[in-house]
């Protein structure tokens, strides 16, 4: 641990113009997380085009704040009208809505909220003490040994972000071809440009993020709603008081289960660390696992305290541990790190073994403003969550032109062209479909962000060896990661064969394909 980089992260997190940025993108996030409309990833996108003008270490404060707390904001509607806000907190609202529904939605929220403070500043923590070994040993890595992770950690992100390895691999390979549209890295000869002097640079990553993400989202919001009157949501509300009390009686709770606690922190940290796990992954496996402990396994599902606990807890640990292969990898560990890996991109940030040595104090700032972000989810969280939970009745119809209109605002503003805003809403209607046929956007949002990386340390490595394959296995490191990645192919494809028996033997004729990316 590199206490005088840490010392430099916190000098930069304690200026007044970043603390400002981490309350606004905290406040934010709540209210991210209470809108199903919206995701985590999604408004990082909108974001972009404004994140990208701030310095460096603001830019990622906004970005992890935002994360943090829509984190916990998701889990105030799945507490009180079964409604989650973000994908993980569908693990909260299993035992959550529970206590709404007899009379203690307070109590829940409470529970949320110290479990969510917690495992953030535990992840926090752990993320500082590891960041720096992790760094060291990533730069013994040569062009071969990126190229090899690169590969890696696109394969296992591309298959686990979904519920299909091969059509999540097929997705990834779509977005490592659109990644190499433009001129070529060494030659600069013209590739699939059809003639379009726009897309001499490649196609421009923001429009085409936004368009994934929010543009698509929003197009089935559009669906999800067409044809019929939408109901209005009951809402509990609490007293400035009752959620005060609430929190002191959450706190107690919280801490009356410190081995769920415990458990849930450590499983968020590890599943964190694997790129392309995410946090929604990790809160199902936490679930369960403190399921399977616990003496009482049948109140789960029922308004058990643990089963919140564990949901809450795992989620908010793993987001500051999706911030390790991010960093010093250049592999995002979710889909918000994706974005935050595009604004480093943007800012001319090379993510990866030099990124703490030419960036570490802004790199310690951001985990710095997760473990604060963490400690201010208290108070915060008991003056806004039910106020925050009311904007659940904001009808669609509002919704869904003002996010329409702030995206296609930040593609146009990225080179001030109209062509942008087409490519925004071509990707808005590539996202609709692959989500309707139930395939993830994120890995095409990797093979974007990491096929230009890839291509780059793949010539650059045949350049060092003289056009030599033998070169790409010539250290104990290199055949290592081969290794890894060969047992990653055998067992994804052991896994896709899995699933295509299960899908002929559970798909209903009549059922319409759906899908749904947070």
């Amino acid at each position: 641990m590199n206490l005088d980089t840490i010392s430099d992260g916190l000098a930069l997190l304690l200026q007044p113009m970043p603390l400002l940025w981490l309350v606004a993108g905290l406040c934010l996030g709540f209210l991210v997380g209470v809108l199903p409309g919206l995701s985590t990833s999604n408004t990082a996108a909108l974001l972009l085009p404004f994140a990208i003008g701030l310095p460096t270490e603001s830019s990622l404060i906004l970005i992890v704040s935002i994360y943090a707390g829509a984190q916990f904001g998701g889990a105030v509607p799945a507490i009180l009208v079964n409604v989650p806000g973000e994908a993980g907190a569908a693990v909260t609202a299993l035992d959550g809505y529970e206590f709404t529904k007899r009379g203690e939605p307070g109590l829940a929220i409470g529970i949320a909220r110290m479990a969510a403070a917690i495992g953030g500043v535990v992840g926090g923590l752990v993320v500082l003490a590891l960041l720096g070994p992790l760094g060291r040993f990533a730069l013994t890595f040569g062009a071969r040994e990126l190229f090899v992770v690169i590969l890696l950690g696109f394969v296992v992100a591309s298959s686990l972000m979904g519920e299909s390895v091969r059509k999540g691999l097929l997705v990834g390979l779509l977005g490592l071809l659109l990644a190499t549209v433009g001129g070529g890295p060494t030659t600069g000869q013209e590739r699939f440009t059809f003639g379009v002097l726009e897309l001499y640079e490649g196609i421009s990553f923001i429009p085409a993020l936004v368009g994934l993400f929010a543009v698509s989202e929003m197009l089935i919001l559009v669906a999800r709603h067409r044809g019929g009157p939408e109901s209005e949501l009951d809402v509990p509300t609490l007293s400035l008081g009752q959620e005060l009390r609430a929190a002191v009686r959450g706190a107690r709770e919280t801490l009356r289960h410190k081995g769920t606690v415990g458990q849930s922190n450590a499983l968020g940290i590890l599943l964190g660390l694997i790129p392309g796990i995410g946090t929604t992954i990790a809160s199902f496996v936490s679930y369960s696992f403190a399921k399977r402990r616990s003496k009482t396994p049948e109140r789960f599902g029922k308004g058990a305290p643990e089963g919140v606990i564990a949901a809450e807890a795992c989620d908010s640990s793993a987001v500051g541990a999706t911030l390790v292969p991010t960093l010093t990898l250049g592999i995002p560990g979710s889909a918000t790190m994706a974005v935050v890996l595009a604004s480093l991109y943007l800012q001319g940030i090379q993510p990866g073994p030099q990124v703490l040595i030419s960036h570490g104090a802004e790199a310690y700032a951001a985990i710095l403003a997760l473990i604060l972000a963490s400690i201010l989810i208290m108070p915060l969280g008991v003056l806004l969550a039910s106020p925050l939970a009311m904007v659940t009745k904001v009808p669609a119809k509002y919704l869904v032109p003002c996010v329409l209109l702030a995206s296609f605002a930040g593609s146009f503003a990225v080179r001030y062209s109209l062509f942008d805003v087409g490519v925004a809403i071509m990707f808005g209607l590539l996202g609709l479909v692959l989500r309707l046929h139930g395939y993830p956007v994120i890995p095409l949002v990797l093979g974007l962000v990491l096929g230009p990386l890839a291509e780059e340390n793949l010539l650059r490595s045949l350049e060092l060896g003289n056009n030599e394959i033998g070169y790409f296995f010539g250290s104990p490191t290199a055949v290592v990661l081969w290794a890894l990645l060969a047992l990653a192919a055998v067992y994804l494809y052991r896994q896709s064969r899995r699933t295509r028996r299960v899908e002929p033997a559970t798909e209903a004729p009549t059922e319409e394909p759906a899908g749904r990316n947070a």
